[in-house]
């Protein structure tokens, strides 16, 4: 079966699940590669052609590239999981990826954006054009831990400032679980300035919240533009200004701040508490000063 039609199929399927199109994009680009692979050696995209050797193969290419293990982790996971699922509908007869071993990731946790980092980023963002708008991008990212498309998909009527929360719709949500957000005082009074005074919408239907200055619906495009020259204009590292790294940011502070985690995994939509606990890997130094205040040892 080709490459094509194998995830045409894997679509449907992920479809019916109400995957959100961000996670079957996600499995169409983990293919890519290994397509791309396949034809520079000569070999038609077929699951037939698929073995455990050439994913090998390919993973060493994948490294000569230049690819860091995160990414070949990715590619690989799924993979991995596209050929297990076309096994238990038999639609292969053998999954290639049975034995393959994954690639070691980094131990150390992703970038998140610092608090001396989100103060350069605001006082910046104010001298670029729209800059209600781009303050207002910045708090609701910062304080309210949104995933980039949950932000860009948000609509006017989805924010209620009066009662302090935004609401996630279902059909924007990873998963398709929607949810309510809190949101703070300062983030509100900047999505209440950018709305009266700046936001101009290129047509009256268009309800999408955050607009470009055509007055479309904002990109993910125009916002990683706007985080690369915030990053640019205030030499912090692009990773670190990327909209996960906003959302991890919002996550370590909110647990230094005295948030509790099952609030957390409310608040970002996590589906199970333990992926909420990995942001507890971003605060040694707050561990260390909690055991320095209740050690057992030096109570003794």
């Amino acid at each position: 079966m080709h490459l094509d039609r194998l995830h045409a199929i894997h679509r449907r399927h992920l479809a019916a699940l109400r995957r959100s199109p961000p996670t079957i994009e996600f499995y169409r680009q983990s293919l890519i590669p290994l397509e791309r692979f396949m034809v520079a050696r000569g070999l038609e995209p077929d699951t037939d052609h698929v073995t455990r050797l050439l994913l090998l193969e390919l993973q060493e290419h994948l490294e000569v590239q230049g690819l860091q293990a995160g990414g070949i982790h990715a590619v690989l996971r799924g993979l991995r999981a596209t050929f297990r699922w076309a096994l238990e509908e038999e639609l292969i007869g053998e999954d290639p990826t049975k034995r393959l071993r994954m690639p070691s990731l980094p131990r150390e946790a992703p970038p998140a954006i610092q608090p001396d980092e989100v103060a350069a980023c605001l006082k910046t963002a104010v001298t670029l054009p729209q800059p209600l708008r781009n303050r207002g991008i910045l708090l609701c990212l910062y304080d309210c831990g949104l995933r980039m498309g949950e932000l860009l998909a948000l609509e006017v009527g989805d924010v209620d400032l009066e009662t302090g929360v935004i609401r996630v719709r279902a059909e924007t949500a990873k998963r398709e679980k929607g949810r309510v957000v809190p949101v703070g005082i300062k983030a509100s009074r900047a999505i209440s300035n950018y709305e009266r005074r700046e936001r101009r919408p290129a047509v009256g239907h268009i309800q999408t919240l955050f607009l470009s200055r055509t007055g479309e619906p904002m990109t993910k495009g125009v916002l990683t533009h706007l985080m690369y020259r915030l990053s640019a204009a205030n030499a912090i590292p692009r990773s670190h200004t990327a909209p996960h790294a906003w959302r991890r940011g919002f996550a370590v502070q909110y647990l230094r701040g005295g948030g509790d985690m099952f609030s957390l995994q409310q608040i970002l939509g996590h589906s199970s508490l333990d992926m909420s606990r990995r942001y507890v890997a971003y605060l040694p130094a707050d561990l260390q000063r909690q055991h320095l205040r209740a050690s057992p040892g030096d109570r003794l």
